[in-house]
């Protein structure tokens, strides 16, 4: 995200000018790019005009959902302190999602930004990318917590009250929302609002750094804690907790038919924690798939805010919508693997759709809009 904000929408920012606007000794050379240049620019009408548009509002809907289905499911699990602490950690990671989808709409509402207010201005050159990359890195580190809590709870559950109580997950969600705002307040001070060119309103520029390859130093330190270390640590926990629930799966299936005891309960409890390894793993996967992309682009494209390649453009343009679609997929996976969650959603559904029968008929059928309402009412839980 980090580098679509840089090389993107601030393509003025460090006074660079890219190969589109040099111009060619020959009317080939001219010809080739007036085509490259009609390429970047359907590229970036497709991909920041209607994809990533799209992906926000959906990310935002989903996620919102995501909160109210999680907030239910947790109260009706309070007494259950270990799928309490999953639930909780889940409705925080969508919460993150969400504001890091409401975070770009500021980004893609102003793309030509050589003609600002000085608000938007100061907005875009201190606070943009702080707040922007900050939700995500937050939203990375709420999936490590989560994946801490479940390693201890399976690999090492003596500990789990001691190491991972409900109490201690509020103190961790809250260290992952303050370190990656620490880690990306310096980026808010590399920039100034200057006067525009033509004298009508404002934009902003990079500043000189005295030594370039600090900052370049620190923009890898930045991205090792953003997503490389936090990706590292998510593959080991989840190798272990796959490989310790499948161990101790089997272990307790033996002992079950040894004793010859008609297992149902046992059955049940093993099926909820494998729904709930197999949810942790599907996040995980998505999240290495959404945001190692952005990771490569981050680390090999350091020229600035120059255009590259047309190559590279629509790996930028991949890389960034990808990672913005990351921000629904978890909404999905809850739906394709969560069976109370597709059954919660059927009553809002249902009461939508009877809502907009009652509409479209009330012209033409005065009693359109009667349904029974001796309809019973679902009380299954959600259970991951």
């Amino acid at each position: 995200m980090y580098a679509f904000l840089v090389h993107y929408l601030f393509p003025q920012n460090v006074g660079l000018h890219t190969m589109r606007n040099n111009t060619s000794s020959t009317m080939e050379e001219g010809q080739e790019g007036a085509t490259e240049d009609d390429q970047m620019a359907l590229l970036e009408e497709v991909a920041y005009g209607y994809i990533m548009p799209a992906f926000i509002c959906v990310g935002v809907l989903t996620n919102l959902v995501n909160v109210v289905m999680l907030t239910r499911a947790r109260r009706q699990h309070t007494q259950r302190h270990s799928q309490a602490t999953t639930f909780f950690y889940l409705i925080w990671l969508a919460l993150t999602e969400m504001l890091a989808s409401l975070a770009l709409l500021p980004a893609l509402a102003n793309l030509d930004r050589r003609h600002l207010s000085y608000g938007w201005a100061f907005y875009y050159a201190h606070l943009e990318i702080p707040v922007l990359n900050a939700l995500t890195s937050s939203s990375v580190y709420i999936v490590v917590g989560l994946s801490v809590d479940r390693y201890i709870a399976v690999c090492h559950p003596r500990r789990y009250q001691d190491v991972s109580a409900p109490r201690l997950a509020v103190i961790r969600i809250t260290l992952s929302l303050l370190l990656p705002l620490l880690l990306y307040i310096p980026h808010g001070f590399y920039q100034e609002v200057v006067p525009a060119d033509s004298g009508a309103g404002w934009t902003y520029t990079g500043l000189e750094m005295l030594v370039p390859e600090a900052w370049y130093v620190w923009t890898v330190v930045v991205e090792l804690c953003h997503r490389m270390l936090p990706a590292i640590l998510l593959a080991l926990l989840n190798a272990s907790i796959i490989y310790t629930f499948n161990k101790v799966t089997s272990r307790r299936r033996v002992i079950t038919k040894n004793k010859g005891v008609a297992g149902s309960s046992n059955e049940d409890k093993s099926q909820q924690e494998q729904r709930l390894v197999y949810l942790l793993l599907a996040i995980v996967t998505t999240f290495l798939l959404t945001n190692l992309p952005a990771t490569v682009l981050a680390l090999i494209d350091t020229a600035g805010a120059t255009h590259g390649s047309f190559s590279l453009e629509v790996f930028r343009a991949v890389a960034n919508c990808l990672e913005v679609l990351g921000f629904s997929l978890n909404f999905v996976l809850y739906f394709a693997m969560v069976p109370g969650v597709r059954q919660g959603l059927k009553e809002p559904l249902l009461v939508l759709h009877q809502a907009l029968c009652c509409i479209v008929g009330k012209a033409s059928a005065p009693h359109g809009c009667s349904y029974s309402q001796d309809q019973s009412k679902n009380t299954e839980s959600v259970q991951v």
